[in-house]
């Protein structure tokens, strides 16, 4: 029981970076997601910030990336999934679970390093 109560405040941290990043505007995650291409953070301090957590909730630190073969499998479980929603008419609740193209992203963000300061 213990080791159980010791994991759900990590889920909880986890679940309040995702949320958090997906609460910001899409034009702002856009920014990001350019501004990390070119190798620089986004200029606003807390949205770096916010970045820099999610892209460690995607790829923890000393986590192997995956390989090619995972990232397809991904990418074609993260299709059926959007299929099945359209399908079934599911509404999240929950921010979307990490997939191939975030962990993409976010190794570009880790890449640049920690927002200073």
């Amino acid at each position: 029981m213990g080791e159980a109560m010791a994991a759900r405040p990590a889920e909880d941290d986890r679940l309040t970076a995702l949320r958090r990043w997906w609460r910001l505007p899409a034009g702002t995650r856009r920014e990001v997601r350019q501004l990390s291409r070119r190798g620089e953070r986004h200029p606003d301090p807390e949205v770096a910030w916010t970045a820099w957590r999610w892209a460690q909730v995607v790829l923890p630190p000393g986590a192997p990336e995956p390989g090619r073969a995972r990232n397809i499998a991904s990418a074609a479980g993260f299709w059926v999934l959007i299929l099945l929603d359209l399908v079934t008419g599911a509404e999240p609740t929950d921010p979307p679970a990490p997939h191939w193209l975030d962990r993409r992203r976010a190794r570009r963000v880790l890449r640049i390093g920690p927002p200073v300061g």
